[in-house]
């Protein structure tokens, strides 16, 4: 009978082990779920203070002064920039200008009849003076251009572009 008792005994005990086992994996699988009485069991009086902000330090005033210095410097920068670029700009667009009212001019003494051939000299030439002053302006604007690069300016400056 002993004999019987000590062959049943392990399958007993495996099924009881299987059954523990099988509790623990149910309760991992699942998430923890915390509730305001858990978090305020760990926060403490200390947690809920917040630091003095009225305590302003000497190296943080001075750092305060030295970046806005370095702001208004730069905006002045960029408004020289925008300046120069500019004028530039209008500069090309008065001579684009100057030379389409020419053509104009001519176009419509040809039409009309009223071709004469000095007054068309005459404006021929300043078309070709301002050709000249528009390709001096276009150059002018490409040297800015240059120069912005090798400093280092953004080139939104010369759009004015913010």
């Amino acid at each position: 009978m002993i004999s019987r008792l000590l062959l049943f005994f392990p399958l007993v005990f495996s099924w009881f082990c299987a059954a523990a086992h099988a509790d623990d994996r149910s309760a991992q699988g699942q998430p923890q779920v915390f509730t305001n009485q858990d978090i305020e069991r760990y926060t403490s009086q200390s947690d809920a203070k917040t630091a003095p902000t009225e305590r302003v330090f000497q190296e943080d005033r001075a750092e305060r002064r030295r970046n806005e210095r370095h702001r208004i410097r730069e905006e002045q920068e960029m408004e020289y920039w925008c300046d120069r670029a500019t004028a530039s700009n209008r500069r090309i667009e008065a001579e684009k200008e100057a030379i389409k009212e020419r053509e104009e001019e001519i176009f419509e003494a040809k039409i009309k009849g009223r071709y004469s051939h000095k007054k068309n000299a005459k404006l021929e030439k300043s078309i070709e003076g301002a050709k000249k002053r528009l390709r001096k302006a276009e150059g002018d604007l490409t040297a800015l251009e240059n120069e912005a690069h090798r400093k280092g300016i953004k080139p939104g400056w010369l759009r004015c572009q913010i």
